[in-house]
C-alpha cells in the first residue's frame, strides 16, 4: 500500500511481487509446480476448459448439485453443461457419471465439484475418466486443504481451481488460483490472464520460456490477473490453514456428535467418502429425514432463524446451488436424486 504497486508486474528486475509469493506458497501447501492467480475461482474454472481444448458447444459433464458459478464458467467457455446425479452424501453419483459418459460419446471433459470440501470417489472417477478418453478437471474452491489418498485435493484431474473469495478458507473478499503440474495449461493461463509481449518472465511459478513461445500473439489477454492486494491479504492466512482446520474440524465433530445423539432420528449427516484422509469442516450439512413435509421443512427454517441460526436450504427456488434457477445453462433431462436430496438439505 505504500508502494502503490499494487499491478503484479509493477516489479524491478530481480524482485518479487507479492503475488509472486503467494503462488509459491500456495503451491507449496497443495503440492503443484504450477499455480497462476487470478480475479476469481469461475476465471480459474473458465481457464481449465479453455486450456484444455474445449470447443465450442463442446460438452462438459458436471455435478448437478454445485454453485451457479460452475456452469456459468461452462457458458463464459462456450460449452454446454450435462449435469450428473448428486447423491445424499452431497457428491456426484459415480454410476450415474458412467452412465452420462456412455451416452454422451463426444463429451471430452469433466469438472467435479467439491461442494462444500465434500469429495467423491475420485479413483473411481478418474478410472473413468481414462476409459471413456474425457479430461479429468478439479473444482477444489471448497477442499482446499482436504486430503485425498494423502495427497492434496485437485491431483486426480490435470488441474485445479481453487478460491479466496468471501467464506473460502482463505478469504481476500474475490480472487482464485489455476493450479497444475501441466506446463501447456500453465502457460497457456499465465498468458490469457495477462501476461502479455514478455511478462511471463516474471512469473515464478510457471514454466520455462520455451513454453510461451508465441502465445501472446495467439492468445487473447482478458485481464484477469490477480492484484497485489488480494495476494497481500491471502499470505497471512496460508500460515495459519492446518491450525484452524485442526480447530473446525474438532468444532464440526462435537457438535455432530450432540446432534446425532439429541435429534438423529430427524436427520441424516453426509458421510465422508472412504479415501478422504483429512476433510475441512468449516461448515455443516444435514439432510432432513423424509417424514418433513414442504411445509415442515418450512416450519423448521423458520424457527431457526427466529432462534438466531439462519439456516438455509440449498433446494429452496432462489437459492443459486439450486439446478433449477440455472436459466443460462438449464438441465436437458430430469435429476430426480439430486432434486431429492436439495429439497432436505440444509447449510448452515
Amino acid at each position: 500500500m505504500k508502494t502503490g504497486r499494487l499491478y503484479r508486474y509493477n516489479i524491478a528486475p530481480g524482485e518479487d511481487s507479492v503475488v509472486n509469493m503467494c503462488e509459491k506458497e500456495i503451491a507449496d501447501y497443495t503440492g503443484f509446480k504450477y499455480c497462476v492467480g487470478l480475479n476469481s475461482c469461475g476465471s480459474a474454472l473458465m481457464l481449465l476448459l479453455k486450456t484444455t481444448g474445449l470447443q465450442p458447444g463442446g460438452k462438459v459433464l458436471s455435478n448437478a448439485f454445485t454453485f451457479g458459478a460452475v456452469p456459468s464458467a461452462i457458458e463464459h467457455a462456450r460449452g454446454k453443461a450435462v449435469y450428473v446425479e448428486s447423491n445424499k452424501d452431497h457428491v456426484i453419483n459415480v454410476e450415474d457419471l458412467e452412465k452420462k459418459l456412455i451416452a454422451n460419446p463426444d463429451c471430452k471433459h469433466v469438472l467435479i465439484s467439491h461442494m462444500r470440501g465434500k469429495l467423491a470417489d475420485m479413483d473411481a472417477i478418474a478410472e473413468l475418466c481414462e476409459k471413456y478418453d474425457a479430461i479429468l478437471l478439479e473444482d477444489c474452491a471448497h477442499s482446499l486443504g482436504v486430503i485425498w489418498q494423502g495427497e492434496h485435493s485437485g491431483h486426480k484431474g490435470i488441474a485445479c481451481a481453487i478460491s479466496s473469495q468471501s467464506y473460502k478458507m482463505i478469504n481476500s473478499g474475490e480472487g482464485g488460483f489455476l493450479l497444475t503440474d501441466d506446463e501447456e495449461i500453465a502457460a497457456q493461463t499465465a498468458v490469457i490472464a495477462g501476461a502479455y509481449e514478455s511478462l511471463n518472465s516474471k512469473h515464478k511459478t510457471v514454466p520455462p520460456p520455451e513454453y510461451f513461445e508465441g502465445k501472446s500473439v495467439q492468445l487473447p489477454n482478458y485481464s484477469i490477473r490477480m492484484s497485489n492486494l488480494a495476494a497481500a491479504v491471502i499470505r497471512p492466512q496460508i500460515k495459519t490453514l492446518d491450525e484452524r482446520i485442526e480447530k473446525y474440524n474438532k468444532r464440526y465433530n462435537d457438535l455432530v456428535a450432540k446432534l446425532e445423539a439429541a435429534v438423529g432420528d430427524h436427520m441424516y449427516i453426509p458421510q465422508l467418502t472412504p479415501g478422504v484422509t483429512r476433510m475441512v469442516h468449516d461448515s455443516v450439512q444435514f439432510n432432513l429425514d423424509a417424514k418433513f413435509t414442504p411445509e415442515m421443512v418450512e416450519e423448521f427454517l423458520k424457527e431457526c432463524g427466529e432462534h438466531g441460526l439462519p439456516v438455509e436450504l440449498f433446494g429452496h427456488k432462489s437459492n443459486a446451488r439450486n439446478f433449477v434457477n440455472w436459466g443460462f445453462a438449464p438441465a436437458d433431462d430430469p435429476l430426480p436424486e439430486t432434486a431429492e436430496m436439495l429439497s432436505r438439505a440444509c447449510d448452515c
